[in-house]
């Protein structure tokens, strides 16, 4: 037999419910009302056991739907969270619903997460580590990278960053640029590239914008 030794009840809808001398769990308030638990409960031992797998398993279903409302999440990223508070077994059996309701997906969560702007001005490298992290497999990666730009977004980033740059020696302005690049997840020949295109950018405009200067001294002198 499984005698209930104690029910408090807690806050966000659960009690904690001691039987025997088991650690406390907690279950939803539901589970009390439903089966009319209270101290000095008396159930069959298979009963209670039946009674506690079920009650964990529908409170790590909410719970799992409570994270999911906050913001979305990978699978990885929301067994993370299950596994602070529940058994792997509750968890993967709240895992197997969210899945069957499609609450999750990683392949669309990384699609989403290339395009946004925090992935901007990175390389494939750098992405595909990023989603590692968060537990996207490589197919989902591959599926999410397949149209990612790494020669623009290296190009694009180049010219921002070289704007900072600009007062740095040749040598050591170069030497930056080289390896901030290549920090962001370019490869050595994609990092050299855009390099290189956006310093020629930066010396077309410089060319110019020395020219634009010489034409106004001479309209000036012309005209004085």
């Amino acid at each position: 037999m499984a005698l209930v030794r104690s029910i408090e009840r807690r806050r966000g809808g659960v009690a904690a419910i001691t039987v025997d001398d088991d650690a406390p769990i907690e279950i939803p308030l539901e589970t009390v009302l439903e089966h009319g638990l209270h101290e000095g409960s008396s159930l069959l031992t298979e009963e209670w056991v039946a009674i506690r797998d079920q009650s964990r398993y529908r409170l790590a279903v909410r719970r799992a739907l409570e994270f999911l409302s906050r913001r979305r999440r990978t699978r990885s990223e929301l067994q993370k969270q299950l596994l602070k508070a529940f058994s792997e077994a509750e968890t993967n059996g709240a895992l197997a619903r969210i899945d069957q309701l499609g609450y999750v997906d990683d392949e669309s969560w990384a699609k989403d997460y290339v395009t946004t702007i925090r992935a901007r001005g990175r390389g494939r490298s750098l992405l595909a580590r990023e989603l590692s992290q968060r537990g996207i497999d490589d197919e989902a990666q591959e599926s999410a990278l397949a149209e990612h730009d790494d020669r623009g977004e290296a190009l694009a980033i180049a010219r921002k960053r070289l704007r900072s740059l600009q007062r740095l020696a040749p040598e050591v302005r170069d030497r930056r640029l080289y390896a901030f690049l290549r920090r962001r997840g370019f490869s050595n020949d994609t990092a050299k590239q855009a390099m290189d295109e956006a310093l020629r950018a930066d010396d077309v405009t410089s060319d110019l914008a020395g020219r634009s200067d010489g034409m106004e001294a001479l309209v000036e002198s012309e005209l004085s």
